[in-house]
């Protein structure tokens, strides 16, 4: 679970530029309409001349309307880039990528127990590196969450 901080940066849009670019739930250059509907989604970090296979995932999570939880974690995220342990600096990125995405679609029957049964499954396959192995929490101390996703950028993308 994604939490709010207290005390949010404020970005002034004369401030920072935000070129980070944002792939929401695209498939084919279109929308992948599974996100509508309930599931499991990821949150990825990539930069542009890496390859996929070094995208860092952030987050996992679940929903029974993704595409409307995802617009609240993108809305908290440009409240206070921290939420996802990224900086101004990175909002400001224009090789940076945010890519969110399906992981399971679900039918709208299924319980939310079995949805966070299928989120910790996936949890644990991917490591998504701003929560706790075992649970949905992200990391509390927002300092620590912010360090591990800036070293996580430094030791994956810089040589």
């Amino acid at each position: 679970m994604l939490m709010a901080f207290k005390e949010p940066i404020r970005i002034r849009k004369e401030e920072s530029k935000m070129s980070i670019k944002i792939r929401f739930f695209q498939k084919e250059e279109k929308l992948d309409s599974r996100a509508i509907g309930a599931g499991v989604y990821m949150v990825e970090l990539l930069k542009d001349d890496e390859p996929l296979c070094s995208a860092l995932p952030l987050y996992i999570g679940e929903s029974v309307h993704m595409i409307k939880r995802c617009g609240e974690h993108l809305y908290d995220l440009f409240q206070d880039p921290r939420y996802l342990g990224l900086t101004s600096k990175n909002l400001s990125d224009e090789k940076l990528n945010l890519y969110f995405r399906v992981l399971e679609y679900l039918p709208s029957n299924v319980t939310e127990e079995e949805r966070k049964k299928r989120e910790k499954d996936y949890i644990l396959k991917h490591n998504p590196i701003t929560q706790n192995p075992n649970s949905d929490r992200q990391i509390r101390e927002i300092q620590n969450k912010v360090k591990v996703v800036q070293n996580a950028m430094k030791k994956n993308w810089e040589s």
